[in-house]
């Protein structure tokens, strides 16, 4: 029962100053600081990386639950359970241990007032439910619910309107339309979203309101980590303007893992925006002098930026323990540390044995990948989607760019491990870079004894640069492979690459949704296939699955360059388009002797 509330006046509190504020959210009020009363969620729970509970119901409105319902905005059982999935499990695996207040909290709130939003999780919700139990029991679940729903998202996008004040919704929802693209494995399709909220961002004002806190403190810090989806896809997304990011310059000490995070993917932002712009001109040997003095500057600044994030996230981590829940994440930002510095090292040489000078970091990356895939228990798996690039590119990366013989099958056979076994981080398979992984040290070391394979699991049965770019490129000059990769001409004055993919991008409709969804996840993936190519036969290497023995490590030459001179490494690996049972991947190598073009060859690999 409500007791009646007294008549007389209450009494002082004893507080000096202004009297206490009884309308703020949960969170504040058990903290017992000042709240700003943003709604949904206040700025200052969000700026301190909290978790916003919301506000209670005011004394003199009409009741209103006090928890999120699905009742009001569903119609159906299925929508109710689609919900309580996103809810109690896509929501937190989505997140991670640093992730829950935008997963869990901003889009869920989100989910109550935006139809858009709600359908979209839904989407997302019915999908990744299908990928959970496809890694489980390889089942295949009818989608047709998930991209009904993704097509009332796109139709409730597309009557929301222009509103006068930027909004957090165009932008929330294109995050959400992101999710459920890596889902369905459409890597054009997402990566053409990712290049539309990477734009909206760069159109935004440097006005101040509480729309723009939201995007600056819950959607930014997003979209600075999609950057290892775009530009690893051959991409290239609007850099992210100086006004909306938090600092302009490197703290010495980080307040939260979250700021040490965000601190990081934008300086990886940065220097994946250097190294794509650097990639002509240090091809090209008509390039002018002064435009080179310009990249060695800038390489030099992002360089000092890496070391004084270094410095700033070792302070930040020793001055309290870190729960083992966190650590895993800890060791992801480690991870790309060292890549980072090796990418941005090497971003303005053009030969593959620049790469022999970072061994120490190589192995860096293998030490920490292996402690993330060893938390878990060898018979358990790790979680079968990320939303986040983790793990799986830089030890991919490694494997393909570290010419040790012993470190780069350290690195192919964690991406086999069994935790491993249909991981995928976004459109990034672990089941795919083994192969082809596995397939590049084969072309690279084919006229050595090495023996290419130690107990790789019997799952990934494989066949037969910068960092390789993947399909949305390929996808984009699908004509060329479909033609004799000989006919492939690209002059050694220009990267070694495929003409970009196409810049505009137009959302389906829901009609053509519904009408092109596949009704499993099965057949999402298919490609039009090209003109038929001898398929790579299985790898004799690969077929022994043999452990390295004393006699291969006497025969194996551990100094730079390894037994892999510079004709031989391959420069760029382009990944897809990817059909049922395989991928097609083209490499480019040096020119075959009197001539001026790239060495081209396209193989389809079964994985």
């Amino acid at each position: 029962m409500y007791s009646i509330p007294s008549q007389s006046p209450p009494k002082a509190s004893g507080r000096k100053g202004s009297k206490k504020v009884r309308t703020g959210c949960i969170t504040c009020k058990i903290r017992k600081v000042k709240c700003d009363e943003g709604k949904p969620y206040c700025l200052r729970c969000i700026k301190t990386g909290r978790q916003c509970d919301g506000y209670r119901p005011s004394p003199n409105s009409s009741p209103e639950p006090t928890s999120l319902s699905p009742a009001p905005g569903f119609n159906t059982p299925q929508e109710v359970r689609a919900f309580d999935h996103y809810r109690l499990r896509t929501a937190k695996v989505l997140s991670g241990p640093i992730d829950a207040n935008f997963w869990g909290g901003v889009v869920l709130k989100m989910s109550s007032t935006e139809p858009a939003v709600r359908h979209a999780i839904l989407a997302i919700s019915s999908l990744h439910e299908a990928v959970q139990v496809k890694s489980r029991s390889l089942k295949e679940i009818d989608t047709r619910f998930a991209f009904k729903e993704y097509g009332n998202a796109i139709a409730s996008l597309r009557n929301w309107g222009q509103r006068s004040e930027p909004s957090v919704v165009p932008l929330l929802v294109c995050v959400l339309f992101i999710c459920v693209e890596f889902l369905i494995d459409r890597d054009t399709a997402a990566q053409m979203h990712i290049c539309q909220g990477r734009h909206i961002l760069s159109t935004l004002g440097d006005g101040r309101s509480p729309a723009m806190e939201m995007i600056q403190h819950s959607l930014v810090p997003v979209y600075a980590r999609l950057s290892l989806s775009s530009f690893l896809f051959g991409s290239r997304p609007a850099p992210i303007p100086a006004h909306l990011r938090s600092w302009s310059d490197m703290p010495a000490v980080f307040a939260t893992i979250e700021e040490a995070r965000y601190a990081l993917y934008l300086l990886l932002d940065d220097a994946l925006q250097f190294s794509t712009s650097a990639r002509v001109p240090i091809y090209n040997p008509n390039a002018e002098p002064e435009e080179i003095r310009k990249l060695q500057n800038e390489q030099q600044r992002l360089l000092s930026q890496l070391s004084r994030w270094h410095a700033a996230f070792t302070v930040t981590t020793s001055m309290s323990p870190q729960s083992p829940s966190l650590e895993n994440s800890l060791n992801v930002l480690r991870i790309y540390h060292q890549s980072t510095l090796i990418w941005v090292s090497t971003a303005l040489d053009t030969d593959e044995t620049k790469l022999d000078q970072f061994i120490p970091n190589f192995a860096n990356i293998i030490t920490l990948a292996s402690t993330i895939i060893s938390s878990v228990p060898s018979n358990a798996k790790l979680e079968p989607f990320s939303f986040e690039t983790e793990i799986i590119p830089p030890v991919y990366w490694t494997a393909i760019k570290c010419r040790h013989p012993l470190l780069r099958r350290a690195a192919l056979k964690l991406l086999t491990r069994n935790q491993m076994r249909n991981r995928r981080e976004n459109l990034w398979h672990a089941r795919e870079t083994a192969v082809i992984a596995a397939r590049s040290i084969e072309i690279e070391e084919s006229e050595f004894d090495y023996p290419l394979d130690f107990t790789m699991d019997p799952f990934i049965a494989p066949s037969p640069s910068g960092l390789s770019e993947v399909s949305a490129e390929a996808n984009a000059a699908f004509d060329l492979f479909t033609c004799d990769p000989k006919k492939i001409k690209v002059d050694i004055s220009k990267p070694p690459s495929l003409p970009p993919p196409p810049p505009s991008f137009t959302d389906p409709t829901p009609e053509e949704i519904l009408s092109s969804s596949p009704c499993s996840l099965a057949s999402s993936r298919s490609s039009p296939t090209p003109t038929p190519e001898p398929v790579s036969p299985i790898s004799a290497a690969l077929e022994g699955i043999q452990h390295l023995d004393s006699a291969a490590l006497k025969s194996t030459n551990l100094e730079s360059p390894y037994d892999v001179s510079e004709s031989r490494r391959i420069k760029n690996a382009l990944i897809g388009p990817a059909e049922d049972g395989g991928i097609w991947v083209t490499f480019f190598r040096d020119p075959e002797p009197g001539e001026t073009s790239w060495k081209v060859t396209r193989e389809f690999l079964r994985c």
